[in-house]
């Protein structure tokens, strides 16, 4: 009678486990994105850096380096997004944690397109006709300063997330 019981009880353990092994690896291609959101912010940091101090070219990425970055963001924002949207990161442990996941990662993606490359673009426009200010170069650097801690705050839940899971 008892492995009657024991039987279903066990199947039902391993598919639970087998589902939270599934929910893991989701958040790698959203952890990888945010490596990806990183290096953006990176390469913008760079073209401050490189227009502040009067460089000729950028001093840490080159042409190539910030196309593949560029690249890497547009090739992998609707995977990250159609999970998220998936809402299958919800269990009862991680439901709030998710959520709050989901609106940081959207956040972030609004600000790098709508905010963070604009600006960058218009950094380099305005220094190469000499109308940037400094008001101006301490906004845009603001700005780069809220998407980190929004990157921050994304690999903490993340991290509470896979600590949910197990």
């Amino acid at each position: 009678m008892g492995s009657v019981i024991s039987f279903p009880l066990g199947q039902r353990a391993e598919r639970q486990q087998q589902s939270l092994l599934i929910r893991t690896g989701m958040l790698k291609p959203i952890y990888e994105w945010m490596k990806g959101a990183e290096k953006i912010v990176g390469i913008f940091s760079d073209t401050a850096s490189t227009i502040a101090q009067n460089l000729p070219m950028p001093i840490s990425y080159d042409f190539s380096e910030r196309k593949k970055a560029i690249n890497f963001m547009a090739e992998k924002t609707n995977e990250v997004l159609g999970i998220i949207d998936s809402k299958s990161l919800y269990t009862k442990k991680t439901k709030r944690l998710a959520s709050e996941f989901g609106n940081v990662i959207t956040q972030i993606d609004q600000l790098i397109k709508m905010e963070l490359l604009p600006r960058e673009s218009e950094l380099v426009g305005r220094s190469n006709n000499g109308t940037l200010t400094e008001t101006y170069m301490l906004e845009a650097l603001h700005l780069k300063a809220h998407i980190d801690s929004l990157l921050q705050k994304a690999y903490s839940i993340e991290a509470q997330i896979k600590t949910a899971f197990y």
